[in-house]
Parts: C-alpha cells; structure tokens; sequence
C-alpha cells in the first residue's frame, strides 16, 4: 500500500491498517498468510520533503517451535522511528558513513528511510519489519514454572540440541594419494 506524502496535512496523519481493513494483506501474505495484524502508525511532515514515521506493528507470523517441531503463531511485536528522506543519488565513487555494527546504533534513535517520487511504499516498508522480526530459532517463552508456554515441554535444565555421531575413518598418511597422480 503506497501513500502519497504530498496529502498529509501539516500537522501529520494517523492511520490503522489492520486484517480486517486489508491494507497490508497482500504485502504480509507469504509471511504471516491469513493471520490477524495491526499496523498504528503517525506520519508528519518536517519540512517540504522530509517526514517523520513513527509506530507499531502486531502480528503474528508461522512458524515451528524450535524444541518440539510443532507449528506455533510466533508473536511479532515491533515499534519504528523513521526519517523518511527523498532517494539519494550514489554516483560511482560516493562516500557515506554509517556504523560498524548494529550494536553500535543508539538505542531510540530515528532511522532513515528513502522513499521515491512522492509515494512511500508502507506495504514493503512494514513487510521488512515482519520479516526482520522472525527468529532464526523460534520458540515460545516458557511459563512461571519453566514449562514451554505452547506445547508444556519441561524447558529448564534440558538441552534440546541434536548430535549425529559421524563415521571415524583412519587416514594413515594423508600424503599416500599423491604418489599415485601422474603430471603430464
């Protein structure tokens, strides 16, 4: 869903997108299907071509627990800050700076984002939250008494790792191949 920055009034614009509005359906699709979102967000005009994106997004994306493989709606909850900026050109040898690493960003700061033209894509800007947002590992958070919260697997003091003995071979002389290749 594209929103034309040039129509939000001076004193900015809130919106609600949400499942049942449909705004971000198609965006979301091949990360959260048919699940229920939210998207609150405020946008505000800074000056004639730069704006502020503040908000949040609730949903919730498919995925299978990490500890017992089954299917679990994995709770994505993810506020934003941004400055929106107009695409910068990056001609053939331009410099920029940025930081070393993501821990060295502070915390609460504004980001940037470029949008082009006058539009600004929130349907691809909110799917690269969702899809940041997923876990490498996910899994659900474990209750008072050390339980999983989903599936009631005893979590605490239990490894869930899996390790494969692999086959010992002897290598007697590692150099033994050699002999036999022939250079023209």
């Amino acid at each position: 869903m594209k929103i034309n920055l040039t129509e939000i009034p001076e004193e900015g614009r809130s919106y609600l997108w949400s499942s049942q509005s449909g705004e971000l359906s198609a965006a979301l699709h091949d990360l959260i299907g048919t699940m229920n979102h939210e998207a609150e967000f405020f946008i505000k005009p800074l000056n004639s071509k730069d704006f502020q994106l503040t908000g949040k997004i609730k949903a919730n994306t498919p995925e299978i627990c990490a500890r017992c493989g089954i299917d679990i709606a994995y709770p994505v909850n993810e506020k934003f800050n941004e400055i929106l900026i107009p695409k910068q050109d990056q001609p053939r040898g331009t410099k920029y700076a940025k930081v070393n690493h993501l821990s060295d960003l502070p915390q609460g700061m504004p980001e940037t984002h470029e949008y082009e033209g006058n539009m600004f894509d929130m349907g691809e800007f909110v799917h690269e939250i969702v899809g940041l947002a997923a876990p490498f590992n996910p899994k659900g958070p474990e209750d008072d008494n050390g339980d999983c919260s989903i599936c009631k697997i005893p979590v605490k003091g239990k490894s869930f790792d899996y390790d494969e003995k692999m086959a010992t071979q002897e290598i007697k002389n590692p150099f033994a191949s050699l002999k036999n290749i022939k250079l023209n």
